[in-house]
């Protein structure tokens, strides 16, 4: 009978120790998977954060877009009033083609300042608000 307590005893034991083996494997894993959740939790939180701010910038960019559009339209259409009149008030023909090629000359010069300062105006502004992701990918 000793024999047969201690194989029971060592069966219960070996049990034992595989029990706290799974228990230790398991407690790991859990520690790992809140690891994950706490960092997705945190870039959550931070996405949202810059989210709300760029939302707000890009209100002040959009507005500052339509206003740069609506002075463009009105220089525009002031020196369209310009060169008409200016037209009407020509000798000759050959005037008014010097009127007309200065007025397209100097409308496709603005134009092309406009939309490059404008194309810049909005990469900047992307800029701006992918620097909280990249920062937080750099982690």
């Amino acid at each position: 009978m000793t024999k047969a307590k201690t194989a029971t005893k060592s069966a219960k034991a070996e049990a034992s120790a595989k029990m706290d083996t799974a228990t230790k494997m398991l407690d790991g894993g859990m520690e790992q998977i809140t690891g994950f959740a706490g960092k997705f939790g945190e870039y959550a939180e931070t996405g949202l954060k810059a989210f709300g701010e760029q939302t707000a910038a890009s209100t002040e960019i959009a507005r500052e877009i339509g206003s740069r559009n609506m002075d463009f339209f009105t220089k525009s259409l002031e020196q369209g009033v310009e060169a008409t009149q200016a037209i009407t008030s020509a000798k000759d023909v050959r005037e008014v083609m010097e009127i007309q090629a200065g007025f397209a000359k100097s409308m496709f010069s603005a134009y092309t300042k406009e939309m490059n300062t404008q194309a810049e105006i909005c990469m900047s502004a992307w800029r701006s608000a992918a620097k909280p992701f990249m920062a937080f990918g750099a982690k």
